[in-house]
């Protein structure tokens, strides 16, 4: 039975249930493309046929296809992700595919997907979603993960195998504000009164005074640094990242685990990133003092001195790893007796430090290389104890 518009016909199955037909097109062979929908009552087909000829009308019809998400996955991660994002990014959603999508939601056909399957998803992975089975992910990782689900979703869109991107209205888990270590001013005088028992101890010092990211700390050359205005320019970062799945299936079964890792020297994260900073006069000098000392270690070992050569290197010119950066700090932070913090905490330290001293934000921002002012003034904008106690007791005479 044709419906009123002419434009699809439904009829009854010899089994008992409804089929409703329409066109789609015609194939590369100009033939015309038949499609159905199926249902148990003609009402139900009815529904769906008019839901498909409206879409058509309204230009957001999308031809049904077998596609499954884990090949489209794979397509969207070496067509698209590899070529617009930074290696490092590209690794983390090789991995969030490979080890976290793919298992539970790659057999799923993407036209299929729903917010709810998704949301389920991520509901599950919170609450034990660790490959290593102690736990669940972060809410930051979960955050981390559906940012890229999105883009690979709304690509899917654009390429018209989707009419609309699932993960539109999906609620990602609360992130918990996790405490921010900084360390106190004696703590921070402990830590300044060891730096000299270790070869390293002046880039550890050096951060504190400029708030590097360990990354930005370890690929600065001298090249970078301007010595008629005393400033560094900050340009790039240096990681150690584990490799692609490419990269590691031509990787020989005899090679060792070191080789599942690639250290790289790439631009900085974003272009606020791109920064030229004053160094402080007395962090200056020792700079200086530093260079000649590097020098004179370099001629005795015989090593050429390089006009872009690591700031801060190991003793034969080569580049100081961010693993090796922060087992020294680790090793001044224990001769020195202060409670153990990471590398970033120096970071948090320097800006921490420049608030209380009553540095701009504006400036502080662009001195820490933050995207906007804003994460600047939500990370430190806050009024120590120490702050509060010394404006209360300017008030105690009132009362």
């Amino acid at each position: 039975m044709k419906n009123g518009n002419n434009e699809g016909s439904i009829r009854k199955r010899s089994n008992g249930t409804w089929e409703g037909r329409y066109s789609d097109g015609r194939d590369k062979n100009g033939r015309q493309i038949q499609r159905s929908v199926y249902g148990k009552t003609r009402k139900e087909v009815a529904e769906k046929l008019n839901t498909i000829l409206n879409s058509k009308q309204n230009c957001t019809y999308v031809a049904p296809q077998k596609l499954l998400l884990k090949e489209w996955l794979i397509q969207w991660l070496q067509s698209y992700a590899s070529i617009s994002t930074r290696p490092s990014t590209y690794i983390s959603y090789e991995g969030y595919i490979h080890n976290h999508f793919i298992p539970i939601l790659g057999d799923i056909p993407v036209q299929q997907l729903t917010p709810a399957t998704i949301q389920s998803f991520y509901n599950q992975k919170h609450e034990n979603g660790r490959t290593d089975g102690k736990g669940g992910l972060s809410s930051k990782t979960i955050r981390n993960m559906n940012n890229m689900f999105h883009l690979a979703m709304e690509q899917a869109r654009l390429n018209g195998i989707i009419a609309v991107n699932p993960t539109q209205g999906v609620v990602i888990p609360r992130q918990e504000k996790k405490e921010m270590r900084v360390l106190s001013v004696d703590e921070q005088a402990k830590l300044m009164s060891v730096i000299h028992m270790h070869r390293l101890g002046f880039a550890i010092l050096f951060d504190l005074a400029t708030g590097l990211r360990i990354g930005e700390l370890c690929a600065l050359r001298w090249s970078d640094v301007n010595f008629t205005k005393c400033t560094i320019k900050v340009s790039r970062t240096l990681q150690r990242l584990m490799k692609t799945r490419t990269e590691l299936d031509e990787i020989d079964d005899d090679d060792t685990e070191t080789y599942n890792t690639v250290l790289i020297e790439g631009a900085v994260k974003t272009p606020n990133g791109f920064r030229e900073i004053p160094i402080p006069q007395k962090i200056w000098v020792k700079l200086l003092e530093h260079k000649e000392q590097q020098q004179r270690e370099y001629m005795t070992l015989g090593v050429p001195i390089l006009p872009n050569g690591f700031v801060f290197s190991m003793p034969f010119g080569t580049c100081v790893e961010p693993s090796t950066m922060r087992d020294a700090l680790n090793y001044l932070l224990k001769i020195a007796g202060v409670e153990h913090a990471n590398f970033h905490a120096l970071r948090h330290t320097f800006a921490t430090r420049a608030v209380e001293s009553g540095v701009n934000i504006k400036t502080l921002s662009d001195i820490l290389g933050h995207a906007t002012v804003q994460i600047t003034m939500d990370l430190y904008c806050h009024t120590s104890i120490d702050l509060m106690r010394e404006s209360m007791d300017k008030m105690s005479g009132l009362f």
